[in-house]
């Protein structure tokens, strides 16, 4: 109940408390004075009879007794009127009945009226000729007594109303503030980090507002100042302090997310040839200036070819990996003329006359990672046979389909949903105590050809997304790990992998929504999966899923999260369950400070956010131990 209807509850049950207790006094008070009336207006009647009936009581058949008694009695509201003899024997008796229709037998018994009877002796001279009884009628008390009451209540409604009225406007505008603190409150939660411009009149209220704003301000501050730490250590964490160049942990994702997108392209494999002869030579300023320098002059080369997809990696000292969005061999081949070209202009510079071989590989998306650098590998080894600064550019295509055999295996396997879902990754407990409560497992996909081999999740999951049966093969997914939640009656959160086309579909989100219905009772244990760098490819719909999710009562994880794909301060508007970092920030953390450093921002940013951080595949006991150390939610290995 809003503090307004309260506040109105509250006044307006002590208005009918004080009202009751005065209208309760008041109707006693006025009963009081109509039964006083009634009990002098007796006795007047009694008296005034009495003496008009004196000269005729001694002749008892005399007919002006009555008629006496029947004018008095006609004239006034009386129950009884009675003459008696001196003896007590009735000479005239008239009689009321005691109804009152117009008066509510409850209100009679709420407020009885004693019955006023006076009497008064007839004198016949020198004695006692009878004696007159009158009777006050007590009907016309109950109805002033009933027509003071509804006046009274008539009149105390039309003031409650409008007093309501009132005190409905006053709360209102006293109350106003406390919807706008509230909504701030909420963004604060959200993540935005607003203020209240227009403080309340209500020196209490005001105080409240006034502390919201040094508290958002605060709380605004400290994420940034920690988003700021994360993205300078994250940054020195990825890069290549020398050249500026991303490193190897970042090639591997970006490879993935090209499997996964089925982008075109060459990776090239470049090597300085000889660079410890050539640090023997000079000084280390002078070798550090050479590889900055062969950085500079590759990325001019892809310039003067009008090359885009300018994606370098510095892999260790002295090898390199370019991957470029060449679309045809002789484009590739063309660039690496171009390099070699100014490469050995350089070199010219340092007296080195074989300054570096290339070699290449056409990118194959059903391939793997490591098969295409295998392959460049051996194009490089080629390249060294042909001569100084030679290039050697390989069309590599083992285990390749034609789109043909794609289309026919996919259509296969998502119709006769020949898929196996497995949950080897689990995320436990770091908390003290609580090492062995699982948090969180994953449900991993693996598919499988003709031949019973396993197929590329990846190279799968992106031929079904060209030809459209991804969303069927998702849902499938979704249902089968219901089916384990609800077979198992797990306890514990299980996060199911969603492809980005399914998660922008509408479509999908209909069929989806109908199935989270059927399992209401479950649901809150599902948590949908989605990697960092395909949230980025549609914020929007990303941030539209995550609501989705959350009105249904499902999670939402964020995996493999890097902050160059998404800043930890750009998190805050998503309302994330949980952030599972990429191994990059986790591997060697025992031993790196620098590491260890930035995981401690970003579990107090996820604090500060409300969020669940998890490290992913710690391998060695040192990094588990650190992490556990650091306070993250849990962990997998």
């Amino acid at each position: 109940m809003t503090l307004s209807k309260q506040l109105m509850l509250l006044i307006s049950a002590m208005f009918l408390a004080i009202f009751a207790i005065n209208f309760y006094t008041s109707l006693n008070n006025i009963r009081g004075y109509l039964q006083q009336e009634s009990e002098i207006h007796a006795q007047d009647t009694a008296t005034s009879l009495g003496l008009s009936l004196s000269p005729y009581i001694l002749d008892e058949e005399d007919t002006i007794l009555s008629t006496m008694v029947n004018t008095i009695f006609d004239r006034g509201y009386y129950l009884e009127i009675l003459l008696e003899n001196i003896d007590g024997n009735e000479i005239v008796r008239r009689t009321n009945p005691k109804t009152f229709e117009e008066v509510p037998e409850w209100f009679t018994e709420l407020f009885p009226m004693q019955t006023a009877t006076a009497e008064s002796e007839i004198d016949a001279g020198w004695v006692v000729g009878g004696t007159i009884y009158v009777t006050i009628h007590p009907g016309l008390g109950y109805l002033k007594l009933w027509q003071q009451a509804k006046d009274s209540l008539l009149f105390a409604a039309i003031c409650l109303v409008i007093f309501i009225a009132l005190l409905f406007l006053i709360l209102g505008l006293v109350l106003r503030p406390l919807g706008v603190i509230n909504k701030l409150a909420l963004s604060i939660a959200d993540g935005h980090f607003g203020k209240i411009d227009k403080l309340p009149w209500t020196t209490d209220i005001r105080n409240v507002a006034q502390s919201m704003n040094l508290m958002s301000g605060k709380i605004e501050k400290v994420i940034t100042n920690l988003n700021n730490r994360l993205e300078e250590t994250g940054k020195r964490l990825r890069v290549d302090e020398l050249t500026g160049l991303e490193t190897k942990a970042t090639f591997e994702t970006e490879m993935k997310e090209r499997f996964m997108s089925r982008q075109e392209g060459y990776l090239f494999i470049l090597r300085i040839d000889e660079l410890g002869k050539l640090a023997a030579k000079l000084s280390s300023d002078k070798v550090d200036t050479f590889i900055k320098s062969f950085v500079s002059e590759t990325r001019l080369a892809l310039k003067d070819q009008d090359i885009n997809g300018d994606f370098m990696y510095r892999i260790v000292g002295a090898e390199f990996i370019l991957i470029t969005d060449c679309k045809t061999q002789e484009s590739a081949e063309a660039l690496c003329k171009a390099i070699l070209k100014r490469l050995e202009a350089l070199g010219a510079e340092y007296n080195k006359e074989s300054v570096a071989h290339i070699g290449g590989v056409a990118l194959d998306p059903q391939g793997t990672t490591a098969s295409l650098v295998s392959a460049a590998t051996e194009a490089y080894e080629k390249a060294r046979l042909i001569g100084q600064n030679s290039f050697a550019i390989t069309q590599y295509s083992e285990n390749t389909r034609s789109m043909d055999e794609w289309k026919q295996l996919v259509g296969e396997i998502v119709d006769k949903r020949q898929v196996e879902v497995n949950y080897g990754v689990k995320a436990y407990s770091l908390a003290e105590g609580e090492q062995d409560k699982l948090v969180l497992e994953e449900a991993m996909s693996q598919v499988f050809d003709e031949k019973g081999e396993a197929l590329p999740i990846g190279t799968f999951i992106s031929v079904a997304e060209t030809l459209g049966r991804i969303l069927e093969f998702d849902l499938n997914i979704v249902t089968r790990v219901l089916n384990h939640i609800r077979r198992e009656q797990i306890q514990h959160d299980v996060a199911v992998n969603l492809s980005f086309t399914a998660l922008a579909s509408n479509e999908f989100r209909t069929e989806l929504y109908k199935l989270l219905e059927n399992n209401k009772d479950i649901v809150s244990h599902l948590v949908f999966s989605i990697t960092a760098y395909g949230a980025t490819r549609d914020m929007k719909s990303f941030e539209s899923f995550i609501d989705f999710a959350h009105r249904n009562g499902a999670k939402v994880i964020l995996k493999r999260f890097e902050s160059r794909f998404i800043p930890m301060d750009n998190l805050k508007q998503f309302r994330l369950d949980y952030i599972r970092l990429a191994r990059i920030y986790t591997e060697n953390i025992g031993n790196d400070p620098e590491k260890r450093r930035l995981v401690e921002a970003m579990k107090e940013l996820g604090e500060l956010l409300n969020v669940n951080i998890l490290a992913e595949s710690v391998e060695t006991d040192n990094d588990y131990q650190a992490v556990r150390e650091i306070g993250l939610t849990a962990a997998s290995r």
